[in-house]
């Protein structure tokens, strides 16, 4: 008996979580009441500065605000966090806002409108897609609609497409990654990480 060409194996792939993950953060400190850069940093793995530059478009785009300044002490020299900036939300969006570094609110991504055109339509074609997201360049449109359709998300043919599961709010994102893997043991070496890939 022959030997499948594939070998199936279990793996764990550290996926992005970034300014959405700085965001589930703030939205769960923000309601036990005002919250600082330092307290974010201590919930993730990240430099201080990328979750401070998040934290400043938010408060340049209006939707955190300064509300009081602490003296740094000395475990703050220490450990390099700034001075302690107390913060909390004016707004509070479920998703995390799409921001430039001077606080304006960024296009929507292409994916996203794909996604919300699939949610309203239920029944729908590649050309229906075409017609409701025009300002998506139609090669992404089928990429990523192939992709919704391997992972059984959407199901039929280009010419009929049906919703199969609503996964919620968010657009299922497509990543890729690199792996390193033993065909010995069958085993992926290290930990994966993902990136968003286009589609």
């Amino acid at each position: 008996m022959g030997r499948s060409i594939v070998d199936m194996v279990e793996i764990s792939i550290a996926v992005p979580r970034g300014e959405a993950g700085y965001w589930s953060i703030i939205r769960e400190l923000d309601r036990d009441g005002p919250w600082t850069v330092r307290q974010i940093c201590q919930r993730t793995n990240v430099k201080t500065q990328a979750v401070g530059t998040f934290v400043r478009k938010l408060r340049l785009a209006g939707i955190a605000q300064v509300v009081e300044k602490q003296a740094s002490n000395e475990g703050a020299r220490r450990d390099n966090l700034p001075e302690a900036v107390v913060y909390r939300l004016a707004k509070r969006p479920l998703l995390a806002p799409r921001l430039t570094l001077d606080g304006k609110v960024r296009p929507e991504m292409a994916i996203d409108r794909v996604w919300r055109a699939i949610k309203m339509s239920k029944v729908f074609s590649l050309a229906d897609i075409k017609e409701s997201c025009p300002d998506v360049h139609p090669s992404a449109a089928e990429a990523y609609l192939r992709a919704l359709c391997r992972a059984g998300v959407v199901v039929g043919t280009p010419k009929s497409y049906r919703l199969a599961r609503n996964l919620g709010l968010q657009a299922p994102k497509i990543l890729a990654t690199k792996v390193v893997f033993d065909p010995n043991s069958k085993t992926v070496i290290g930990c994966p990480v993902a990136n968003e890939a286009k589609p």
